[in-house]
């Protein structure tokens, strides 16, 4: 199958008319930021105006699939995936991960809980469903045109790249055929892996705690040793772990969540000091000085921006970190 063949349908393509200054994505774990559905299924197609970072690191209890239109880099527990327009990409429950592109395009992300299958997991002929489920096996993290499995699942994906939410019962029956094609290409083609050794999972979880610790304590002045602590780790290892799986140093991935958050803050009608002293940046220089360098503008000038915009009262950011590790 040609590279060029786009994933998803131009009609899919939602395309912003305006907005603020950036796009501010603070759910590093998202949790009950979707609607409650019986049926938990989400499209979210994404238009990239500029290269680079798409999506900040996170990690939610639904399985991802990713279609490109541009080429970029997945990030999954540490390890990267560059990708190209037209592969297909998987990203497992509770994987900690990331996208940037190299260009402007398109991006859509599909989410689906599959314990809604649930039913299948006490029929032994259907273990591999069980197995998914629990963790012992999961999702190949990304499939190319070359790969064998790639057009047996493609067709079945962009089925679900079309999809609505299921309304009634005959929608979610053709969700969940969906579903089952793309096991039963993975299984045929033995692209289910088996899933990752219990020390790369509890590393994981280490830092999982960590960011789930900055965010709840973004207003106070958090410290290395502090973050090392509480994940019952060392300063040196922790923060050669902290890089390894996140690719950016604890103490820069602080400031930058703590800049978002101002930005949350800025947007809501809080003071340039009021932001400030919200994220535990009290010193009000510094904290220009760090947002000028993070964004290219002054807190003020991003305050004046969002206001000014035609879509400033639809800007949200969700804090939620409660959940399970």
């Amino acid at each position: 199958m040609a590279t060029s063949q786009k994933p998803f349908p131009e009609s899919l393509i939602q395309y912003p008319t305006g907005g603020c200054l950036m796009n501010i994505f603070l759910q590093y774990q998202e949790v009950g930021t979707r609607p409650i559905r019986d049926i938990p299924f989400y499209i979210y197609p994404l238009h990239v105006k500029t290269p680079g970072p798409h999506v900040p690191i996170h990690w939610h209890e639904e399985l991802e699939i990713i279609l490109p239109s541009v080429p970029g880099c997945l990030e999954i527990d540490g390890n990267r995936h560059p990708f190209q327009q037209g592969d297909i990409m998987f990203v497992n429950p509770y994987e900690l991960h990331a996208t940037s592109v190299r260009q402007p395009g398109d991006v859509c992300h599909i989410l689906l809980r599959t314990d809604c299958f649930q039913f299948l997991h006490d029929t032994p002929f259907f273990s591999a469903a069980r197995k998914l489920m629990e963790g012992e096996l999961s999702f190949p993290s990304l499939l190319s045109p070359g790969d064998p499995a790639y057009g047996r699942l493609f067709p079945a994906v962009c089925q679900m790249s079309q999809m609505k939410p299921p309304s009634d019962e005959a929608m979610a029956f053709h969700l969940a055929s969906l579903y089952f094609s793309l096991l039963s290409a993975l299984l045929a083609e033995n692209r289910l892996l088996p899933s990752a050794p219990d020390e790369h999972a509890r590393c994981i979880r280490y830092i999982k705690q960590s960011i789930r610790y900055m965010y709840l304590h973004l207003d106070e002045k958090l410290t290395i040793p502090c973050l090392a602590d509480t994940a019952g780790l060392s300063e040196g290892y922790f923060t050669r772990l902290f890089k390894k799986y996140t690719h950016t140093t604890p103490a820069r991935f602080l400031t930058d969540l703590k800049l978002e958050a101002a930005c949350v803050h800025l947007a809501s009608g809080c003071t340039v000091t009021e932001a400030a002293q919200k994220t535990g940046l009290d010193n009000i220089s510094h904290f220009i000085r760090l947002f000028k360098q993070k964004y290219g503008i002054t807190p003020k000038a991003y305050q004046k921006g969002v206001v000014n915009s035609s879509q400033s009262a639809r800007l949200k950011v969700n804090f939620n970190p409660a959940g399970d590790f």
